[in-house]
């Protein structure tokens, strides 16, 4: 957990933030939680005080246009009597949202409560940057993966073309007609188009809707290729860079942008760099 820096950090204070940290749950899919029954007396409340609290959290939750029952999950737990006997009482599952909803609802007089405020605001904080980086790993994750693809579909188009009669001093050219149908120009009006070196592969820096262009593209050329059983090495470039064209019309006519106009991206070894150091890195706790 995360703690405050500030000196003056009471005991009492730092305990109950321990406290709060102690009595989470974690369910299998690592969403936190924390029941009510637990949390009250850390912060400075009897049962019955703290349902009011429950209650004005609530309503603050509807105030903002959200459903309090997704975080404010109702329940019973099980408690002894006194007498020995047992009776089912009221419980709620609370989230992370719910418990910083009641921190700041609660008595702002009792430190437990101003305790709990720092608490689940570095909590809240600190998910939110956890479902920041995740979200950055996923799309770096989906690049790596759809240039991956891109590989293995280069690799099915030049064995298509092969089998039709393009030589392999011919394969360069074969592949330029694609760039000619799907970008409107030969490869290297592209490169300069977009500022990119011959010293760099055009793809590796191509984000995920121009790699599934060129990914469709060429698996679509290779289908064609091989079920129409075109042969000899005009008839395959014509028909590769014909293929490129009607891709590009699709695009086109969804008012997407073409691929001559969409962003260059950082280069893929810095995004594979990136993913291996990120899944190196130990899970927050």
């Amino acid at each position: 957990m995360t703690e405050p820096t500030d000196l003056t950090v009471t005991p009492a204070y730092r305990s109950t933030m321990e406290r709060l940290e102690t009595l989470k749950h974690v369910t299998a899919t690592e969403k936190e939680y924390w029941l009510a029954r637990e949390i009250y007396p850390a912060l400075g409340y009897t049962w019955e005080g703290f349902e009011g609290v429950i209650a004005r959290a609530m309503d603050a939750c509807s105030g903002v246009g959200i459903v309090p029952e997704n975080h404010f999950r109702h329940t019973s737990t099980m408690v002894v009597l006194g007498s020995g006997a047992k009776r089912n009482v009221v419980n709620y599952f609370l989230s992370r949202a719910a418990c910083y909803l009641i921190a700041i609802n609660g008595d702002p007089s009792k430190s437990e409560v101003a305790a709990a405020q720092a608490y689940f605001a570095v909590q809240t904080r600190r998910m939110e940057i956890r479902d920041q980086q995740e979200q950055a790993l996923s799309e770096d994750q989906r690049r790596l993966e759809l240039r991956s693809r891109v590989k293995t579909s280069f690799k099915r188009v030049s064995a298509a073309a092969k089998a039709a009669g393009v030589r392999n001093r011919m394969q360069p050219i074969f592949h330029d007609a694609r760039y000619r149908g799907l970008y409107g120009a030969p490869l290297k009006a592209v490169r300069r188009k977009k500022g990119i070196p011959e010293t760099e592969n055009m793809l590796d820096r191509a984000g995920p809707l121009e790699l599934s262009a060129n990914d469709f593209q060429m698996n679509l050329a290779a289908e064609v290729i091989t079920r129409e059983g075109i042969r000899g090495e005009q008839r395959a470039i014509d028909t590769n860079e014909t293929v490129g064209a009607r891709v590009r019309k699709v695009i086109e006519e969804s008012g997407s942008p073409l691929p001559e106009d969409l962003p260059v991206e950082p280069p893929i070894q810095e995004i594979q760099t990136r993913v291996k150091a990120r899944n190196k890195l130990p899970k927050p706790t």
